[in-house]
């Protein structure tokens, strides 16, 4: 899956970049071997024709690249919801007060010991981008939110296993995906569980987070 990650964002880039590199100069440049260059309204008319050619080429890398983007999220959407779970109960990551100030927390994981940290209606998992199955999420979820249950969007309710362990795979698709210099990847690797984030997809998360789009 990594690879075929990496192929299709390399693909990406090179779509984006080709439609970048068609400029009106180079449409120009190759309709004036074709045309007698004289008069006034012919140069007008070949800037205008290259002007739409170097749109229309742009719009349909921008397309691709979208249709990418959509079609890896999906897909590991997918992955994280049928990988097999190793834990059979929340017992089993041994969930464990630290200092005794109902703050830090730690658990066991596939041997390696985790943290997560608890201020109020907010679980932030450390390195969270390691645990990729999606049942697994759902009992370290339900674990935290027996010790401190996280409001919903609305206020009022409280979320669930389910939805938390949602948010979690949207933050490691962006983990995934996001290159290095992107400044919401550093903070994909540590989920942070929150009311605000509640059944909000990638798209959704990376819009209201930094304002952009992932496509």
């Amino acid at each position: 899956m990594k690879k075929k990650i990496i192929s299709a964002i390399m693909l990406a880039c090179m779509l984006t970049a080709c439609g970048n590199n068609v400029t009106k100069n180079d449409v120009t440049e190759s309709s004036a071997k074709t045309e007698i260059p004289s008069v006034t309204e012919k140069e007008s008319s070949a800037e205008s024709i290259a002007e739409s050619v170097a749109e229309s080429v742009q719009e349909e890398a921008e397309s691709s690249y979208a249709e990418i983007i959509e079609d890896i999220v999906e897909e590991m959407n997918e992955e994280a919801e049928e990988e097999k779970g190793l834990l059979t109960s929340a017992e089993d990551i041994h969930l464990t007060d630290v200092d005794g100030w109902e703050t830090n927390y730690s658990f066991e994981y596939s041997g390696e010991t985790y943290s997560a940290v608890y201020t109020p209606d907010n679980w932030k998992i450390i390195d969270s981008y390691k645990i990729t199955s999606e049942e697994d999420m759902i009992i370290i979820c339900g674990a935290l939110a027996d010790i401190h249950p996280v409001h919903g969007s609305d206020g009022e309710s409280y979320r669930t296993p389910e939805d938390m362990a949602y948010e979690w795979v949207q933050h490691n698709i962006a983990y995934d995906i996001l290159p290095d210099d992107n400044s919401w990847k550093s903070n994909a690797k540590d989920v942070d569980i929150n009311p605000a984030d509640q059944n909000k997809s990638l798209y959704e998360m990376y819009k209201s987070k930094t304002g952009g789009s992932l496509s």
